[in-house]
């Protein structure tokens, strides 16, 4: 079944209000893999605005000064400081 564009938007709209692609993928009984797709063109396209996530920072002893700590929901992730940000980007994307 062929379904439109703003059918799409509305799934994305979803994912960009924070639920994870799986579920909604699941929802409407979808592919993840083209509601991740759809993602990308309606962002590439400027139909959506990418989403930033918020920030905190904290210092803590338990690491060394060169390792980042990332967390996602109930997902702890720690990578030195000279990892590749678009690498944790896509980390992060796939864990929404």
């Amino acid at each position: 079944m062929r379904r439109g564009r703003e059918f799409w938007k509305q799934l994305v709209g979803e994912v960009e209000r924070g639920e994870r692609i799986a579920d909604v993928a699941r929802r409407h009984h979808v592919q993840p893999r083209t509601l991740t797709w759809w993602r990308w063109k309606l962002r590439a396209d400027g139909a959506i605005e990418a989403r930033m996530l918020p920030v905190v920072i904290r210092p803590s002893e338990r690491r060394a000064a060169s390792e980042v700590e990332l967390r996602v929901r109930d997902v702890a992730m720690r990578f030195g400081s000279d990892t590749d940000v678009s690498y944790i980007a896509a980390l992060v994307d796939a864990l929404r």
